[in-house]
């Protein structure tokens, strides 16, 4: 039985170490390569990866010793600005069937930029991707897979901490800051879910995956509770009603206690569990209902806490791989009886 392993994994701020002679960075970047080679996966969604293409082909040469290539656009056509960008890397043998789609069609069915009202205020404002979803389509097994590499904007305010406990008008303009960057974001994941509803006005049954960090903290719970401003995931998944638009969650079926990717201490909700779930696998219904020829089975997603931690708790702090786990799913060919 064919199987295919993919794993989306923040490496955080690849693009600091490619370039560096440091001896603790470098350190860090054969810690990374051996978290890499070790979860063997056959599809890597990386996040906070270098910036262009001439650095991501070092990265897969020089580090990654030619066992992955990245899949790169046919015409330099990425849209994503900053140095975190978005690759996909895959296995030699499958890069033949391997493309970027294009971010112009992208745009088409899902829009360039939006209009985005901020809470309360009926003036808008213009808004767009700061790093462009990124779109592998994969030809495997009889079937097209779309898997969709997100990173939204972090809900990062400057100063934020330190104005959250002078509280007063400090505390008061923080709030507004971090609702308005939610705002922002939600609208976002509402574009990448254009995207999914477009292209079930195409094929019945779509074979799509969005993975990523969602950048879905701090405060979640204390900006749901006191200004109903709910959690970015929930607007991705879609319309429960709409059941055969919504979203499967990878860890869906993961051990509670290990469906974690991040150890982050909340200031604002200091009671809050450290181990945060931001890097997320999601697909759709297609791959679970018996429509396709390649399939998810039930515990098929999982984070990678025991490669990472094994990796990680040999190295000094400085040369960990990352704040971010990698989590990970596997696909199967369909078996018949």
């Amino acid at each position: 039985m064919e199987k295919l392993k993919i794993t989306s994994w923040n490496v955080e701020w690849l693009d600091k170490l490619i370039d560096s002679t440091d001896s603790k960075k470098q350190k860090r970047m054969k810690a990374i390569k051996q978290e890499i080679l070790e979860i063997d996966a056959d599809v890597f969604c990386l996040l906070e990866a270098v910036k262009g293409e001439e650095k991501i082909n070092r990265f897969c040469s020089e580090v990654l010793e030619d066992k992955y290539v990245a899949v790169k656009s046919t015409i330099n056509d990425y849209k994503l600005k900053g140095r975190q960008w978005i690759w996909f890397i895959v296995k030699q043998h499958l890069l033949e069937n391997a493309s970027l789609l294009p971010t112009k069609i992208y745009d088409e069915f899902a829009g360039t930029s939006w209009q985005v009202n901020y809470w309360g205020d009926f003036e808008s404002t213009k808004h767009s991707h700061y790093r462009h979803p990124q779109i592998l389509v994969l030809d495997w097994n009889n079937t097209r897979l779309e898997f969709i590499g997100l990173h939204t904007k972090s809900k990062f305010v400057m100063g934020g901490q330190s104005a959250w406990k002078k509280g007063g008008p400090k505390k008061e303009e923080f709030i507004k800051k971090a609702i308005k960057a939610r705002i922002k974001m939600t609208t976002e994941v509402a574009n990448v879910r254009a995207y999914i509803d477009k292209k079930f006005d195409q094929v019945s049954n779509p074979a799509i995956f969005v993975m990523g960090d969602l950048n879905d903290g701090p405060g979640k719970e204390y900006f749901e509770k006191e200004f109903l401003f709910f959690d970015l995931l929930s607007n991705l998944q879609g319309d429960v009603f709409s059941a055969n638009k919504y979203l499967n969650h990878a860890l869906f079926d993961f051990d509670d206690n290990l469906r974690w990717t991040c150890h982050f201490k909340d200031y604002i909700d200091e009671d809050r569990n450290p181990h945060i779930l931001l890097d997320h696998i999601l697909f759709t219904q297609s791959l679970v209902n018996d429509s396709l020829p390649v399939e998810i089975e039930s515990k098929s997603g999982f984070v990678e806490h025991e490669i990472h931690d094994l990796i990680n708790a040999s190295n000094p702090r400085y040369a960990h791989t990352s704040d971010h786990k990698p989590v990970s799913i596997v696909i199967k060919e369909k078996t018949t009886d």
